[in-house]
């Protein structure tokens, strides 16, 4: 487990700077922030910190893995990519009706509070016009956070030579995550509403190829391969080591997508963070749900007594976690996001720039993603 150490001490050595440039960051744009905007702002901010900061240490470590020792230099490439983080947390959790992130309240549920009006006839004859106006002010800040994070970047490295490959690989990240963010709506949707739509659409996608793809645009791109990529681009890396480090960063990216899928109906809500069985209620298409579908079709109509519910009791979700285990999605779900890991540690040893560090670096990255409850 000595790589597991290595990644840790690099992860905890990064994190303590990182933090607090992000929080003197969030100060500054507070500071900045008109006075009749600066409370909405304030919950950006906060939204903005206290994550385990996965991804810009992932930028630390690819400019370093490329013989950047001078790491700090791309601590605001690091903090770009946590501050678009925010920005596109914000707008999902607001597609998902989240109420809880990190522990707290989402964004949308604390403007849903500021908003709050007590005339009876104003919400009778229009009642939503509290949550209509909070959740455009939460795609707003959404919007804001963006291209706050393309402002940071730009400042910090327009000399850059390699700003423009940066820029590009930036984009193509934001795009592809947007896009899977589009398919984390319609999939769930026309998977629950198929026999009611006007036509019969046949997708001839293989199911369990759809829910990759979806893993790999929602999450891998922006989780563990665009940020990597984007450290090493800093440091100029060459095409070929790219296209390297980028098989075995998408399948870490669906390892991590797939294990969070399973911790979304298994794992204890206090240690997760946000709303377990909330995957549940939002019909998400996952490899747990898509098994039932197709390999046990018999369970299928119990199973969707309870996908879809505004509130999962407790009671239904132990349930609906029988369900995955009897009839075997589970244990299919937890070999898939195995065969992932697995095949990214293997491709680690094969790569040709990287010395034992790096090496041992990358392969503690996966075994602590392995290793994680939340």
């Amino acid at each position: 487990m000595a790589a597991l150490e290595t990644f840790k001490n690099f992860k905890d050595e990064n994190y303590v700077r990182l933090e607090q440039k992000l929080g003197q960051y969030n100060d500054n744009i507070l500071e900045m922030s008109p006075e009749h905007f600066r409370n909405n702002m304030k919950y950006f901010t906060e939204m903005n910190f206290g994550g385990k900061m996965l991804r810009a240490i992932l930028v630390n470590m690819g400019y370093y893995i490329y013989g950047g020792k001078d790491v700090e230099y791309s601590d605001d490439l690091a903090l770009s990519i946590e501050i678009f983080q925010s920005s596109i947390l914000v707008h999902d959790d607001l597609l998902d009706h989240a109420e809880t992130r990190r522990n707290k309240d989402t964004v949308h549920v604390r403007l849903l509070e500021d908003f709050k009006i007590s005339n009876k006839e104003v919400l009778e004859n229009n009642p939503d016009v509290v949550k209509d106006l909070s959740n455009g002010v939460s795609v707003a800040l959404g919007y804001v956070g963006l291209y706050m994070a393309y402002e940071h970047l730009l400042t910090a490295y327009g000399d850059n030579p390699n700003i423009i490959k940066i820029l590009r690989e930036y984009n193509d990240m934001v795009i592809k995550t947007v896009e899977g963010g589009i398919m984390d709506v319609i999939v769930p949707f026309k998977e629950r509403y198929k026999n009611e739509l006007p036509f019969e659409e046949v997708d001839p996608v293989n199911p369990f190829e759809l829910i990759e793809t979806l893993a790999f645009l929602k999450t891998a791109y922006y989780t563990t391969m665009g940020p990597i990529v984007l450290g090493m681009m800093l440091r100029g890396a060459e095409k070929k080591d790219i296209i390297d480090i980028e098989e075995i960063m998408k399948d870490a990216g669906l390892g991590f997508q797939i294990q969070d899928d399973i911790l979304g109906v298994y794992a204890d809500e206090k240690v997760l963070g946000k709303d377990v069985g909330s995957d549940v209620s939002e019909y998400k298409q996952t490899f747990l749900y898509t098994y039932v579908k197709v390999n046990k079709p018999e369970s299928l109509e119990e199973l969707n007594k309870y996908y879809g519910k505004d509130s999962v009791t407790p009671e239904e979700l132990e349930i609906v976690r029988n369900i995955f285990k009897e009839t075997g999605a589970y244990d299919f779900t937890v070999d898939k996001m195995n065969f992932h890991y697995n095949r990214a540690k293997e491709n680690i040893e094969k790569l040709e720039f990287a010395d034992r560090e790096a090496k041992d670096l990358l392969l503690g990255f996966i075994l602590y993603l392995e290793s994680r409850k939340k």
